[in-house]
């Protein structure tokens, strides 16, 4: 049987036949595009396009805080103050303890003890200051510094001395002192001739740089080692 053509006129202006009947047997009403019963389209329709949105432009996110550069920790020298200031402290402190040492008459091997804790002190100190981690080599460093300041004052107490020892009555009172610690007349009388000659007073003073250069360096170095166990 030969299906049944209208000619129908969409709503959009466009013409196309459309069957009476579809091919599943349903009866379509006039202008049906679709079968009410299966669904199938009865007439070709112009493909209109549809204008899609433009996708939004992602926009750059926000720049964020701006990173502040890491400083490195101050080096150990004579252009750190805080390190400066300690190893002055220390510097003193080790002195005094030497010659409240020798008032006491406390055993003149004490006198390397006070060195070597005057390092190790100066190290504490900075780290517990700063909270910085020292190597071995910058302990060695601060308490070198710290013997340095030491030898200065040494350096003006036997210049003190070396002049006070012109006075004869000051030479007696010295002796007498040392009579005290039990030195002998002799070697009482020794002592004062090397603090009265040049050449003893640089003796003194080059063994005196040795001992407060070596020894606190050694505390500085032992202090940065055992402290960094913790």
């Amino acid at each position: 049987m030969a299906t049944s053509f209208r000619i129908t006129w969409d709503t959009e202006g466009v013409s196309g036949s459309v069957p009476e009947r579809c091919t599943c047997g349903a009866i379509l009403p006039e202008d049906a595009r679709f079968c009410h019963k299966c669904g199938k389209p009865q007439r070709d329709e112009p493909l209109i396009p549809r204008e899609e949105a433009a996708p939004e432009a992602v926009g750059a996110p926000p720049p964020g805080p701006p990173s502040l550069p890491t400083l490195d920790p101050p080096r150990i020298g004579f252009h750190n103050g805080l390190a400066v200031r300690i190893a002055l402290i220390a510097g003193m402190l080790a002195f005094l303890c030497s010659v409240i040492g020798g008032q006491l008459a406390i055993p003149q091997e004490f006198a390397f003890v006070w060195l070597a804790a005057s390092g190790f002190f100066a190290v504490y100190l900075y780290r517990r200051r700063t909270g910085q981690r020292l190597s071995v080599a910058n302990g060695a460093h601060l308490g070198w510094i710290c013997g340095l300041f030491g030898f200065i004052v040494v350096t003006l107490a036997l210049a003190a001395t070396a002049v006070m020892l012109s006075d004869p009555a000051l030479v007696t009172a010295m002796r007498e002192q040392l009579h005290s610690h039990g030195l002998t007349d002799a070697n009482a009388d020794q002592m004062i001739q090397v603090f009265r000659s040049p050449s003893g007073i640089l003796a003194a003073l080059a063994v005196s740089f040795v001992l407060f250069s070596a020894l606190p360096a050694f505390g500085g170095a032992l202090g940065a080692k055992l402290l960094d166990r913790e």
